[in-house]
Parts: structure tokens; sequence; C-alpha cells
């Protein structure tokens, strides 16, 4: 509880809202009420983990190192939380690393990727797991010359030059970490067919409504029969829930973050 009033004060100094604090607090309880549905994951475990990650300064300063090398953008204790119309861009990656740090998944695959947030915090919860193993097909935004982008959000546009694909995940973390650079058509069917069950499938690509539906429909074929179905910017179109649905499958979501599991979430 102590921790709790702590890190809302902290969080309260930086943003100073009331009103995107009240909408940050709503979105943490449906947080914890998407991991108790879909990972059968108790609210005191759930604050267990997030207190974990967002408190794991090493990990955190790493990532922030990354960041700045190309962009101005850094994470506080703000921006663990949804806020805005945009959100957080750590909201979600505190998220999938509670995830996966419970589900424990040994085979993951994630579409997208670039900068490498997503796959941090992924690789992150593996490591600490001491099991697992993160596939990421990605196909790299345009490079850009300047080596400082200015705007906040501009990394998920560009690729700055000479940076790699996933450029924003520590080195130290690459152990786990098997990257193929094209298009999920390119090498999802072939890399599923290699692998042939995986734990948890996470779209992070193209948001059209036709490559989300495709994503979900070859990937689905592969996830064991406890597999957990994960995808970013569901709010962009229909596909995730219309998938969903088509399967009978239930699901929750969070903001722009949704999660299937069969007759759970």
């Amino acid at each position: 509880m102590y921790r709790d009033v702590k890190l809302w004060l902290q969080r309260a100094i930086e943003c100073r809202n009331p009103l995107i604090l009240a909408q940050a607090f709503n979105y943490d309880l449906n947080r914890l009420a998407m991991l108790q549905d879909c990972v059968a994951l108790p609210s005191r475990n759930s604050k267990k983990l997030l207190m974990e990650i967002e408190e794991d300064t090493d990990f955190i300063r790493d990532v922030q190192r990354k960041l700045s090398r190309y962009t101005q953008y850094s994470p506080r204790a703000v921006d663990f939380m949804l806020f805005g119309h945009s959100g957080s861009v750590f909201f979600n990656e505190v998220t999938l690393y509670v995830i996966v740090r419970s589900f424990k998944p040994k085979i993951m695959v994630e579409t997208g990727g670039t900068p490498g947030k997503s796959t941090a915090f992924i690789l992150r919860a593996m490591e600490r797991n001491q099991c697992g193993h993160l596939y990421t097909i990605d196909l790299p935004p345009g490079k850009v010359n300047n080596t400082q982008l200015n705007t906040i959000e501009s990394y998920h546009e560009f690729m700055p030059a000479g940076a790699l694909s996933g450029w924003a995940v520590p080195e130290y973390l690459h152990e786990r970490h098997t990257q193929l650079i094209g298009t999920s058509r390119e090498h999802l069917p072939s890399l599923l067919e290699q692998l042939r069950d995986i734990d948890m499938f996470l779209h992070d690509s193209d948001h059209s409504y036709e490559n989300m539906t495709w994503e979900f429909e070859t990937a689905y074929s592969a996830l064991g029969r406890e597999g957990l179905l994960l995808s970013d910017d569901i709010l962009a179109n229909d596909a995730f829930s219309d998938f969903c649905t088509s399967k009978g499958l239930a699901f929750r979501n969070v903001y722009n973050l949704g999660a299937a599991r069969s007759n759970t979430c």
C-alpha cells in the first residue's frame, strides 16, 4: 500500500493533471482485470510484478540510454501509466512484461517491433523467468539522417540512420532473441512451420484490417491449446474483435492492447 501511494505521488508531481491521473487509475484497474482473466494472475501478484519492472532501475536506465541516443524521450514514472489520447509509450510494454513473467512462454513470436520497446520488456521478462525465446519479424520503417529525432513519437515512424531494427533493446538481452528482417508474409508461415507450436503471439506490424486478420489466422493455427493471442493497436479497426468472435474466443483489452485465450479472457 505504501509503495502504491509513493508511486502515485511521484506520478502526480510529474503529471500535474488530476483528470489524467484519474483516467490512468482507471486504466490500472482495467489492466488488473485483464491479467486476472487472461493469465489467471491475482491482483496482488500483478501488482508485485508491476512493481518489479517499474523499479528495475538498471534495465530502465539501459532502455533510456538506448532511446536517448536518437530521441529526446526517456521513461519516467508517469510513462508507466496510460494517459491522453495516444497513451503512454510504455504502458503496454509494462503490461506485456507482466504477462510474460506470469505466463512463462517457451516460444513467443511478435511481428513489428521497431524501435524495440516491447521486445526489450518481453526479453527482460524471459531473462528473469530463465526460460523462453522470442522471434521477431520486423520490417523497419524508413531511415532518417539526423541522429537526434526531436519529436517524442517520431521513432515510431522513422529509424535513425545507422540503427538496426530493435535498436532500443539492450545488448545483454539478445541471447533469447531471433530477429527476421522482412514482412510477416515473407517469414511468418515458414517460421511457424519450423517451430510447429508456439505459446504466445503478438501482432504489432502493419495495422490494416487485412494484414491483422491474416496474421491472427496464420498464428492461431500454431498456438497451443492454452496459447495466448495478443495484439497492439486493436483500436485501429475491428480485426481483433472480429477474429476473436469468429473463433469463439473471449477477449479483453486495456486501451489498444488486446488479449485472447480460449475460454478464459
